[in-house]
């Protein structure tokens, strides 16, 4: 009896472990997923921010090329 108890209890000790083991590797594939998603959006970030300094660069580039008084007469 006492070793139909323990088996019993292995049993469903397996049972618990698999049940967390799916638990976690469900989370562990939602954070892969979200890992994903945030370097795809990073990388967009990137891109907006190098257009950003290059229009920026541009912009600057243009004013060093002008003269004060041709900035206001263009207002």
């Amino acid at each position: 009896m006492a070793e139909n108890d323990r088996s019993q209890n292995l049993r469903e000790d397996i049972f618990r472990y698999k049940e967390e083991y799916w638990k976690i590797k469900g989370r562990i594939e939602e954070l892969d997923e979200r890992e994903e998603e945030l370097q795809e959006e990073l990388e967009r970030v990137r891109n907006h921010l190098s257009y950003y300094r290059s229009l920026v660069s541009d912009m600057k580039k243009k004013m060093q090329g002008r003269k004060t008084s041709d900035v206001f007469e263009r207002l």
